[in-house]
């Protein structure tokens, strides 16, 4: 087990490598970077369990582009996906991507901040669509999510 310094250290150094290598920018690069950092953080990952893409279908054109970021457990090779929608505010929560009860678009499913949260939504059986009014453990963004489908009566009304 390596010492805080140290990985603090390797954490200063993978943002900086991030943004050389980076096809994104220096500034999308750096909002990646740090994002990888954080999410490995908050679930006790190594750097290179993370992995991270632009996400296109939430994408604007402001700073702070939303961003995907895949972790994957490094014993059973299982994948969560989780959605920085503001990755420049270090205080925002990920959220657990997931298919939607109703329609199976890919949308959140749980506010992740630290790994108890990931256990907590992993603990309760999966929403069923008949379950979906009297769910109080959706996020905000749940009803107004671009990853509905156009027939699902939770997507965002154009």
């Amino acid at each position: 087990m390596a010492s805080l310094a140290e990985r603090a250290h390797a954490a200063a150094a993978f943002i900086r490598h991030h943004n050389v290598i980076s096809l994104h920018g220096p500034y999308r690069a750096e909002e990646h970077a740090r994002t990888a950092v954080r999410l490995a953080a908050a679930l006790g990952l190594g750097l290179d369990q993370i992995t991270t893409t632009p996400d296109w279908l939430r994408r604007r054109t402001t700073p702070g582009e939303p961003i995907i970021a895949t972790a994957t457990c490094p014993d059973t090779g299982e994948t969560y996906t989780f959605l920085a929608r503001s990755p420049l505010y270090d205080d925002e929560p990920f959220e657990l991507l997931g298919p939607c009860p109703q329609c199976g678009g890919t949308v959140p499913l749980a506010e992740i901040r630290h790994l108890a949260d990931l256990g907590t939504h992993l603990a309760h059986p999966p929403l069923r669509a008949e379950e979906l009014l009297r769910a109080d453990t959706l996020p905000d963004t749940f009803t107004r999510d671009e990853g509905h489908t156009c027939t699902c009566s939770y997507g965002e009304t154009l």
